[in-house]
């Protein structure tokens, strides 16, 4: 096949190159104990035939993975090294050593507090990325197995008295290229050399490539793909998209082998950057309907819509460059900002403050040099203060912490989003388990993907809470050392701070706020919505639940009626009500995303009335997250959420115990069913994939009036923005759960002289938990019910009844079944005025 391709190329024309395909590798390390290696005389032989066909002008080269171009190891304790390859590469039909290069240029754990052994200081530094194409992994040492992986315990790649390392080392392509090649058989070189000479042809990199994803440079060789068996994310990686780790790890090799040293080595013409996509952009990768893997393109190899985007060190260089600051240093700034628009003339200063405060960077002056930083980001291993200064009738150090009032618990960050045309978008941040109803907003004139704005939120909002403590303490006046922006922990505290401030006299009295490393960013989705463009209708497709909810805390019966919507990007959304499909009138908008989400696996029925510890609940959410409460706390009503039932109805639970034990998979336990008088729906059960929601401040009224109640209306959710986008009509009515009276409890039923007595009790919708009153108020305007009489499914006799209890005569006994009864079944509703028959309550008493 590759010789008739290469025949119809000539035909044509002729081409400039030939590649014969990398996917052979494996078969090159073939071995036949007569032939040595009979794969590759083959491909030497393929080589020389494509060359018969093209002739002399077109390149020919093979794309050799980096992990076999420099030879063949075989790890049977046997001691013996082939250069297997080296009669391809030195066939005269070959015009250069091809390598696929994804070498790995760091070993980053997020080393926050304790420092990285390579010296990075972020996972994103470019000189510590170059340092280590040759050095590092691969070239210094390696790791034997997995464990050792994990422990960090380090082998160091040695030869013993032969000298000669680089044989084994993948990442020496210098000493490779530059040296003869001797083949070892048990452990001894043999006398002459394989055909290779030193530097006679160029080194071209066939692949240069890295995903872009965190820690992206542990393993540049894996890619996440939900649909692949090979599917992988690299060591340690949390999943989360990164452009910046991708820029810079290209960049690095990029600076690398374009330096005068490296000509004549790796050819710099020749570094083919994987992976350039021929598909439109941003049709692809936004397009699922017509490209199955555009959701891969987030954690992805892909340049498209990369390329022309910047990073946030980049971005502040340029804007301190075009003010005229020269002085500066970005190179612990990390994060990805795709783009930032300045819209007036203003100073460098008014420009950089916004990006500043929301992807919290420090900024330091350092013997008059502007030192940025990422705070909680960048690896920051605290200096031990062992030694404060001791002054008469002053403490060695106090502690501040700041009231929860002053902090917001909530943060939003408005930015454009390409996802959406470039149209404004936010993205708001869990909200804390706080009594603070502040909410800090941030609108940034930049263009950020929408899981770049949801991480800086997450890490805004975690920053300032974290830093309400705040230390004072003093240190000799020798001691010159310690600086702002220096982490720092005293023996005595709990804690890491960064230095704010240093006031100089007799002492140095230093001023600190706690400081903690960031948290890994939202993992990426497989699958999920590509932030890549295309048109606002397609990107305009919530996730939205109208729900009519029972009265679980107070109001109007109306006000339970709510709405629940996420999307992402998240846009805030209208939503409009009409009786018919025409003159939509606006009802209320949803500003923030709900926690919604669903079953993981079926939910069975369980148990009311008490803590129930033997459901288990686990549940996949869209976005945000879950925390433990006690049972206290969940008895006054927190934690609460709403899960779909198998007969329809929303039942309300409360949890006191969850765990994430996934990335976005929560397990919940220690479970109180049935709230809210939703037995009903709990007796039914919940199948896999029933949907979810968090009972917060995200779900809202949809604002029907007292005579809409189980009206049923269309409604239409629409997108606020220029670009529009809707979903919609739904048929929906709603306010008739709150205004159901609830199934009676305690059911009874005695024999006596005069017949059977039947007894229950009553249950309120409103102001029913007060444990102290002799009766709870009565939420209808008369006390009724109607008693049913029950032989299996079929009704035989109803009674009307004005009070909590019945008597069945011994007559009517006799009339209906035609003998005394055993025992009796009977079912009890509570009559209402808005909902003529509540929710039933069924009992089969022995009598």
């Amino acid at each position: 096949m590759v010789l008739h391709y290469a025949a119809l190329a000539a035909e044509a024309g002729g081409v400039d190159g030939f590649l014969i395909g990398s996917e052979l590798r494996g078969l090159t390390q073939v071995r036949d104990e007569a032939d040595g290696f009979p794969f590759v005389a083959e491909l030497a032989q393929l080589a020389g035939d494509v060359r018969a066909v093209l002739g002399p002008q077109p390149k020919i080269t093979y794309g050799a993975d980096w992990s076999e171009y420099f030879g063949y190891h075989p790890q049977d304790g046997s001691g013996d090294v082939f250069f297997h390859l080296d009669p391809l590469w030195a066939s005269p039909a070959i015009d250069a050593v091809g390598i696929d290069n994804y070498m790995p240029l760091s070993d980053w754990r997020g080393d926050l507090g304790s420092g990285n052994p390579d010296g990075f200081r972020t996972s994103e530094d470019l000189a510590a990325m170059g340092g280590q194409i040759e050095a590092g992994e691969g070239f210094d040492w390696y790791y034997a197995s997995e464990a050792d992986r994990r422990d960090r315990l380090r082998t160091p790649i040695t030869d013993g008295a032969a000298g000669k390392p680089w044989m084994f080392r993948y990442k020496d392509i210098v000493a490779w290229w530059a040296n003869h090649h001797f083949n070892r058989v048990g452990g001894m070189e043999v006398a002459q050399p394989t055909a290779w000479a030193p530097g006679m042809k160029p080194v071209w990199f066939t692949e240069l490539g890295c995903p872009a994803v965190d820690k992206g440079a542990n393993q540049p060789n894996v890619f996440v793909d939900a649909k692949s068996a090979e599917s992988a994310a690299p060591y340690f990686s949390t999943r989360s998209r990164a452009d910046a780790l991708q820029r810079r790890f290209l960049e690095a090799h990029h600076e690398r082998w374009q330096a005068a040293p490296s000509k004549g080595v790796v050819d710099p013409g020749h570094v083919f950057v994987w992976t350039w996509d021929a598909r439109p952009y941003p049709a692809f990768p936004a397009d699922l309907s017509a490209w199955s893997d555009g959701g891969n393109w987030r954690a992805g190899h892909w340049l498209n819509g990369r390329l022309g985007a910047t990073t946030l060190a980049d971005a502040m260089a340029a804007i301190l460059q075009d003010h005229g600051v020269e002085d500066f240093d970005v190179s612990e700034v990390s994060g990805d900002l795709t783009g930032y628009v300045q819209a007036e003339v203003t100073s460098a200063r008014a420009l950089l403050q916004p990006l500043l405060e929301v992807f919290r960077v420090d900024v330091v002056e350092d013997a008059g040099r502007l030192r940025f930083r990422s705070r909680g980001a960048a690896a920051l291993p605290p200096r031990i203060v062992t030694v404060l200064a001791d002054r008469e009738d002053e403490p060695l150090w106090s502690e501040t912490r700041g009231h929860d009032g002053d902090f917001a618990a909530e943060v939003v960050i408005g930015s454009y989003n390409p996802a959406l045309d470039y149209e404004q978008a936010s993205a708001r941040s869990r909200r804390t388990r706080t009594g603070s109803q502040r909410v800090l907003a941030h609108d940034l004139p930049a263009v950020l993907a929408e899981e770049t704005a949801l991480a800086a939120a997450e890490a805004a909002v975690r920053d300032q809470w974290i830093s309400r403590r705040t230390l004072s303490f003093g240190l000799s006046p020798a001691d010159v050392a310690l600086q702002p922006g220096d982490p720092v922990r005293l023996v005595e505290v709990e804690g890491d701070f960064i230095v704010e401030r240093v006031e100089e006299g007799e002492i140095r009295r230093v001023q600190a706020r706690q400081h903690a490393a960031q948290p890994p960013a939202a993992p990426v989705e497989d699958g999920g919505t590509p932030g890549g463009g295309g048109t606002a209708s397609a990107a305009f497709s919530p996730v939205l639940h109208l729900m009519d909810l029972p009265r679980f805390t107070g109001g109007a019966a109306e006000s339970f009626a709510r709405a629940a919507a996420f999307g992402r990007p998240w846009r805030r959304i209208l939503l409009s009500a009409s009786t018919t499909t025409e003159g939509y009138a606006l009802r209320t908008g949803l500003d923030r995303p709900a926690r919604i989400g669903r079953l993981a696996a079926a939910l069975a029925p369980g148990v009311s009335g008490r803590f129930d510890r033997r459901s288990v609940l686990e549940c996949d959410l869209f976005f945000g997250g879950l925390a433990s409460a006690s049972r206290t706390a969940v008895l006054a009503g927190e934690n609460r959420l709403a899960v779909r039932s198998a007969n329809g109805a929303w039942e309300i639970i409360g949890f006191c115990d969850a765990a994430e034990i996934g990335p976005g998979r929560w397990r919940l336990w220690t479970l109180a069913r049935g709230l809210a008088g939703t037995e009903d729906a709990m007796a039914t059960g919940s199948a896999t994939a029933a949907a979810v929601v968090v009972l917060d401040q995200a779900v809202v009224p949809l604002g029907l009036s007292l005579e809409e109640r189980g009206r049923e209306l269309n409604w239409m959710a629409e997108a606020a923005a220029s670009a529009g986008g809707r979903i919609g009509p739904i048929a929906f009515a709603g306010g008739k759960r709150a205004e159901t009276p609830l199934a009676p409890v305690h059911l009874r039923a005695a024999r006596g002289a005069d017949g059977i007595r039947l007894s229950w009790v009553r249950r309120g919708r409103i102001n029913a938990d007060d444990w102290e009153a002799a009766e709870i108020p009565l939420d209808e305007p008369e006390e009724a019910y109607r008693l049913e009489i029950l032989d299996g499914s079929v009704v035989k006799r109803l009674i009307d009844v004005t009070g909590p209890s019945a008597l069945y005569a011994p007559a009517e006994e006799i009339a209906d079944f035609g003998e005394p009864q055993a025992a009796l079944t009977f079912r009890v509703r509570q009559r209402g005025r808005a909902i003529p028959l509540g929710l039933p309550a069924t009992a089969n008493i022995s009598l």
